[in-house]
């Protein structure tokens, strides 16, 4: 194995794409360099200038979309070239919608029915990368729930089922929020504002008018 000498032996790399180049020397003009077959990584290497006993080893990793740091290892003869990359930025948690609004009218319908006093809409939560969400409703609104509120294994979306109920609840309007939450997202919490607007019961606006 030829002997080889390093201008440098370790070299720190963003995570985003990027390029350069490693000056090195060795006694041996077929100096065999060889990177383990990393994906991620292509390498070059330029013949000796003449009159120079100077080579040039030309690098280029591909950007790191995982938020762990990677390693590779060149060998170049008997000495070895690490490169170390940083991991990417952490993913970001996206959720719909913005806001929750919900509308309860009491009494009956036109059919004289009684009309629901609960209400069901779905918030859906995502990211580029599997996350566990959770969605926890505010502790002094008991008239808010969250079904399922919490995720059992890494998921890239999920949907959670959101409830509000009128019943006991005079006319006017309400409002809590929920909390988002995804350890390891850049935005690693969120609020949701919900509004619940109780009506005045059917039977009575009708009287009214």
């Amino acid at each position: 194995m030829c002997h080889a000498t390093l201008q440098e032996a370790n070299r720190q790399l963003p995570w985003a794409g990027n390029a350069g180049e490693i000056q090195w020397s060795a006694d041996q003009y077929d100096c065999k360099v060889d990177t383990g077959g990393l994906s991620w990584l292509t390498v070059t290497v330029l013949p000796p200038v003449s009159g120079s006993p100077q080579r040039v080893l030309r690098f280029a990793a591909d950007t790191n979309f995982s938020t762990a740091k990677r390693e590779g290892k060149i060998q170049v003869g008997d000495s070895t070239v690490t490169l170390e990359q940083a991991g990417g930025p952490p993913p970001g948690m996206a959720y719909s919608p913005s806001r929750l609004e919900f509308t309860i009218t009491p009494g009956k319908d036109a059919s004289g029915k009684d009309n629901p006093l609960e209400a069901t809409k779905t918030l859906f939560v995502g990211s580029e990368e599997p996350l566990l969400f959770t969605a926890t409703p505010e502790k002094s609104a008991p008239w808010l729930k969250v079904k399922d509120a919490e995720s059992k294994t890494p998921q890239a979306q999920r949907s959670f089922q959101i409830t509000v109920t009128a019943a006991g609840k005079d006319p006017g309007v309400y409002q809590a929020t929920i909390q988002l939450a995804a350890p390891g997202a850049s935005n690693a919490q969120e609020m949701v504002p919900v509004t619940m607007t109780v009506e005045k019961p059917a039977a009575a606006v009708e009287k009214a008018k």
